[in-house]
């Protein structure tokens, strides 16, 4: 199971990168990771990119009174140093926009990720199926029924 090994770019430590499956002519969908620093240096993750996508923002979902919305986080998403941090469903994440293909369960991709160290790592991501999506504690996200294939919100497929 090569997906399960982390990848390390000095403290930081990369697990379970995972881009969730779209249907045809989809253009948007969501990256999750967890990302560990063991330094003593705290650092971000500012910027990702990938070759299947026309851009990559670093997004978060937010409660604005009873409804929950999307927005990107521009100075990118802090990893103090001794800390984990989880992108993923419903939280922090990867919004993969621009897709010039059809991301199907079981494809495996690349992705890179920049960090504020001048750290940059190339990553294997895996492409999973919503309720197949783990991150953290290796249990399901438990969030699949309210965040399937919708996962665009704001970022409409007309007129592109």
């Amino acid at each position: 199971l090569l997906f399960a090994v982390p990848a390390f770019a000095g403290s930081l430590e990369i697990q379970k990168l995972q881009i969730r499956a779209t249907a045809p002519g989809m253009k948007a969908t969501g990256g999750y990771l967890t990302i560990t620093n063991h330094g003593k240096a705290d650092d971000a993750l500012i910027s990702a990119s990938a070759d299947f996508a026309g851009r990559v923002e670093l997004h978060e979902m937010l409660m604005d009174g009873d409804v929950m919305k999307m927005r990107e986080r521009k100075a990118g998403i802090a990893v103090p140093a001794g800390s984990t941090v989880m992108l993923k469903p419903g939280g922090l994440h990867l919004m993969l926009m621009g897709l010039k293909q059809t991301l199907q369960g079981g494809q495996k991709l690349e992705v890179e990720l920049n960090f504020a160290s001048g750290r940059t790592l190339r990553l294997p991501a895996h492409v999973k199926r919503p309720g197949e999506i783990s991150i953290g504690d290796g249990e399901s996200d438990g969030h699949g029924h309210s965040h399937d294939q919708s996962h665009n919100h704001s970022h409409s497929n007309s007129g592109s």
